[in-house]
């Protein structure tokens, strides 16, 4: 039981982490002395944080299921704003699915070797870093200060409008009792002693350009190399086009949904080979779910006033140092 909770809780961190799943999936067994985890276990697992990203952005979903059946209770400009993101999502997908389909197995038979999972976590961290250096030489420089700052709690200009209307809107204030956005945060000016408040991420990501969107997505298909992990490698890709972390990260998240559900559905006759009890597909799964939803809301937070600085110095040292202790197991 304390083996799939573990691997639940590792598997739910790291999927969303910039720091890879399917390498820590397949070192961390190594290392504890774990029998490695049957591909049954494993796609519960990933159905576990499948049910976190959707309970995370569970609003967004009805939003999109509305903008589609019942687009009068979003507003024309609502709806047509959500169906645009949702075609951006199933652009974004197609790169991911067909090499997913072609190179599946290549991917399996890379992240079944603990040793060459953490040579590959070390190496696709040149990404990350490639995309913090050409993010931070092309920073813009401080805005003048032309107009006075919104006090706290105070809805920005356009959401003010938007709430006076009675629509849907993406700043988290209730407008006339319509939905609000789920994924956008209230719609504050985060003043702090001296610095710059990050841009609210919803209006970014709603007006994200079609070549950016199909950039992400072709970043997404990369993920299938072991150790790249999928958030990273997008958010990456992002940050090479000009788009902001939070913004890569929201649509890293929702473009992850139908790739892990696709994944799943595919290996779903796996699961009739499953060696664990029954109580301990449960537990992962559940932990899985849990550790998942944690870890979007963490990084999402984090993101807006942080850089992926933290999590490459992480997969560099953690990296080497899985490689110096499963070559001493293997040795």
């Amino acid at each position: 039981m304390l083996r799939a909770i573990v691997l639940g809780i590792v598997q739910g961190i790291t999927e969303f982490l910039p720091i890879s799943s399917s390498a820590h999936l397949s070192i961390v067994p190594r290392l504890l002395g774990y029998a490695t985890p049957t591909l049954a276990f494993e796609v519960l697992l990933h159905f576990g944080t499948l049910a976190a990203v959707a309970a995370y952005f569970a609003r967004d979903l009805w939003a999109f299921v509305l903008c589609l059946v019942a687009p009068g209770r979003l507003g024309p400009k609502e709806a047509a704003t959500r169906r645009r993101l949702l075609g951006l999502l199933v652009l974004a997908s197609v790169p991911a699915a067909v090499v997913g389909f072609l190179l599946q197995d290549w991917a399996d038979e890379q992240t079944a070797r603990p040793l060459r999972a953490s040579v590959w976590l070390v190496l696709t961290t040149a990404v990350m870093i490639a995309a913090e250096l050409y993010a931070r030489s092309h920073r813009p420089g401080p805005a003048p200060a032309t107009a006075p700052a919104t006090a706290p709690g105070e809805l920005e200009g356009g959401e003010e409008q938007a709430a006076s209307a009675g629509l849907w809107t993406s700043g988290g204030g209730r407008s006339g009792g319509a939905l609000r956005s789920p994924s956008g945060g209230p719609g504050t000016a985060r003043a702090r002693a001296g610095t710059a408040a990050p841009a609210d991420a919803q209006p970014e990501l709603d007006r994200l350009p079609v070549a950016k969107a199909a950039g992400i997505g072709l970043g997404q298909a990369l993920a299938l190399i072991p150790g790249t992990s999928r958030s990273g490698i997008t958010i990456s890709v992002g940050l090479f086009q000009g788009v902001s972390r939070e913004a890569a990260a929201r649509f890293s998240f929702l473009l992850s949904i139908p790739a892990i559900l696709g994944a799943g559905i595919l290996k779903l006759d796996e699961l009739g080979n499953a060696t664990e009890a029954p109580a301990e597909l449960v537990a992962g799964t559940l932990a899985a779910a849990v550790s998942g939803f944690l870890a979007v809301s963490f990084l999402i937070r984090l993101l807006r006033t942080r850089t992926l600085w933290p999590f490459i110095w992480y997969r560099l040292a953690a990296g080497a140092l899985f490689v110096l202790l499963l070559s001493t197991v293997r040795s």
